[in-house]
């Protein structure tokens, strides 16, 4: 395996249907047109980091810059994907080497990561990496588009 690490703002739109796989193989919904559309939204200093073997993508990571009220800016890894038929080989670990490599040079002190709770193999490989758990949190989210097609046209709105 012939294998390069890409840092991207736009990948290469042949790579989508391959992104929306990689996605899909996590358990999630994804289409290469909805993932087109939301790598338009992303946030300009966001970068992707793609693991390629020739054509073929095996993973990717997406980086972000976040920014709050109790820290300096920290570099979070929002995702980390690598193809199933191609984990521990390594490719994950190459993914959250550059990750770092990518918030040292930007000038970062932290890197992030947030991971579902039943993810354990997940969390068992960040912490071989060097990671170190530091809170759980419960996620809260209201799907706001049925909650609007559920009203009905005679309430008021708040």
């Amino acid at each position: 395996m012939d294998l390069q690490i890409i840092r991207t703002r736009h990948p290469p739109e042949a790579f989508l249907p391959q992104i929306a796989n990689l996605i899909e193989q996590a358990g999630l919904p994804a289409t290469p047109e909805a993932v087109g559309r939301r790598l338009q939204r992303l946030p300009a200093a966001d970068r992707l980091l793609l693991a390629v073997d020739g054509e073929q993508l095996i993973g990717y990571a997406h980086l972000r810059i976040g920014n709050d009220l109790v820290y300096e800016e920290t570099a979070e890894l929002m995702s980390i994907i690598v193809r199933a038929s191609h984990r521990r080989r390594g490719i994950g670990r190459r993914l959250v080497t550059a990750a770092e490599s990518w918030a040292v040079q930007s000038g970062r002190a932290r890197l992030l990561m947030r991971t579902e709770v039943v993810r354990t193999a997940a969390h068992a490989f960040f912490v071989a990496l060097g990671f170190r758990e530091t809170s759980t949190n419960v996620e809260f989210v209201r799907d706001l588009e049925a909650a609007r097609r559920s009203e009905s046209p005679t309430q008021p709105s708040p």
